[in-house]
């Protein structure tokens, strides 16, 4: 079922309006009716995955804390949780492998299932008993295509009490959804265009084109995936659940490292908490710990983390893709974030011997800059068909980097109009992103505007949508980047 369609926009609404009267006292039961009938819906076969991991987790963790009370041994325990993960992993990897058997949302209904076993199984009070309530973890349709990955305990308090109907969050709903819509429709559709026409044909470009459509891909990614974000939290936030934020201004950050922290944010916590802090923590962990104290104290410190790393970053390369190009992707970043892990007390002696004030405005500049150039050159590895494709980039930019033409926009299949447009919408991104970075409440001023005014926004952003976004056609507005993840 495709976000912008009107079987979509009819299930939210019916799904909300029973939610709020007829079925006050059975709201999460609503909710698991509803994202069912999304899923059989978006899906159109039997869910054969999504069935077996729902079952080894669900079951897993009961059997699991049951063995615990009982005095099982803690090596029995650690085998049996093993085992279920392992087996997870190993669905995972078929429904991204086998047509047959794929599934909608399957990286991350999978990886929310392994962090509800391993949490109920480090605190028996977040195994859950009811079978109904864990299903709608898995499947509540606002997360289950491309997350955000929530908590199954924090997703479960939404319900301790009733959700009363609540005007002002469901106004903030609706605003994010169009806030979300505009960035898909309006820029990242655009931008699309121009993307394709430029990588689909490298050879007849020079570097200077080929350096703008990387740029265009990167604010393109970047508003599909967090314009999608903004339209599944504003749909959430309608029906009166918060799921956490997915992003935080990227694009301002300092180094690789805090660029991955601002960006699909609930994903960088998951491997945080599962994946390093578990290596980290264990025996083999605190083993290479003491191994490479005996060379230096710095480095006994420093090397289970840049392991760790490591090994976060292989995962997160084969969890996006099982290829050759998210591999380089997944290797590029663990390479550059482990070195500057590595050397920073280095650098930061060399910034103190050049006398350079590294909390400077010049120097805070250099590091956006420097950052997002190292962005650039991993999206390149994505978008790129081939090995072949990066080194013909290469050489584009460093022997044919100035163009002996202008670029025709009715090739890429823009107007005139298209192009003041995305104009606009970039630079009204850019203005709400810095308001956000300075913790600027946008909603918040609008609350506070007399209420002509603040209708005025509500309908310019609207029709801003409806009038100037991508459909139809040579556009494919109902798809979203991330859903090949």
């Amino acid at each position: 079922m495709a976000v912008f369609s009107y079987s979509f926009f009819i299930l939210w609404a019916v799904s909300a309006l029973i939610f709020y009267t007829a079925a006050r006292k059975y709201q999460w039961e609503t909710l698991l009716a509803a994202s069912l009938v999304f899923y059989i819906l978006s899906m159109g076969k039997l869910p054969v995955i999504l069935i077996a991991v729902f079952f080894l987790t669900y079951a897993g963790a009961i059997i699991l804390n049951i063995l615990r009370e009982k005095g099982c041994p803690d090596k029995f325990l650690k085998f049996f949780r093993r085992g279920i993960i392992v087996s997870c992993v190993a669905l995972l990897v078929l429904g991204r492998t086998a047509h047959l058997f794929s599934v909608l949302g399957n990286s991350y209904f999978t990886l929310k299932a392994i962090g509800y076993l391993i949490d109920s199984d480090r605190d028996p009070k977040k195994c859950e008993r009811n079978f109904g309530r864990y299903l709608l973890y898995l499947i509540y349709f606002p997360t289950i295509v491309q997350g955000p990955f929530n908590r199954y305990t924090q997703f479960r308090d939404c319900f301790k009490d009733v959700i009363r109907f609540d005007y002002t969050r469901l106004m903030h709903g609706l605003q994010r959804f169009l806030w979300g819509a505009f960035k898909k429709l309006i820029v990242a559709e655009r931008l699309a265009l121009f993307v394709n026409y430029v990588y689909g044909d490298l050879e007849q470009f020079n570097g200077l084109i080929i350096v703008m459509a990387t740029c265009a891909y990167a604010i393109q990614l970047y508003a599909d995936f967090s314009g999608y974000m903004d339209i599944m939290i504003g749909v959430s936030d309608s029906l009166g659940i918060s799921i956490p934020e997915n992003f935080r201004q990227p694009y301002f950050s300092k180094s690789l490292a805090e660029f991955w922290r601002r960006w699909h944010i609930t994903l960088g916590h998951w491997f945080r908490d599962y994946v390093m802090f578990s290596f980290v923590m264990s025996s083999t962990g605190r083993k290479v710990g003491k191994w490479f104290k005996k060379i230096s104290k710095k480095a006994g410190k420093k090397a289970a983390t840049v392991i760790g790393t490591a090994i976060v970053w292989f995962l997160i390369g084969l969890w996006h893709n099982l290829s050759v190009n998210y591999f380089a992707w997944g290797m590029y970043n663990c390479v550059i974030i482990c070195f500057s892990m590595m050397f920073e007390d280095h650098f930061s002696d060399m910034r103190r011997k050049l006398r350079v004030d590294g909390n400077g405005v010049g120097y805070q500049f250099f590091c956006v800059v420097r950052t997002i150039c190292l962005v650039l050159i991993s999206d390149v590895l994505l978008i790129v068909h081939s090995f072949g494709d990066i080194n013909l980039v290469a050489q584009k930019i460093l022997t044919d980097f100035w163009p002996k033409s202008g670029l025709d926009i009715a090739a890429v299949g823009w107007s005139f109009q298209d192009v003041k447009v995305l104009c606009i919408g970039i630079c009204i991104m850019f203005i709400v992103s810095v308001m956000k970075e300075k913790e600027i409440s946008l909603l918040h001023k609008i609350d506070r505007m007399p209420l002509p005014l603040r209708w005025g926004v509500y309908y310019l952003l609207l029709f801003s949508v409806l009038i100037y976004g991508c459909y139809g056609g040579q556009y494919d507005a109902s798809q979203f980047i991330y859903m090949q993840f």
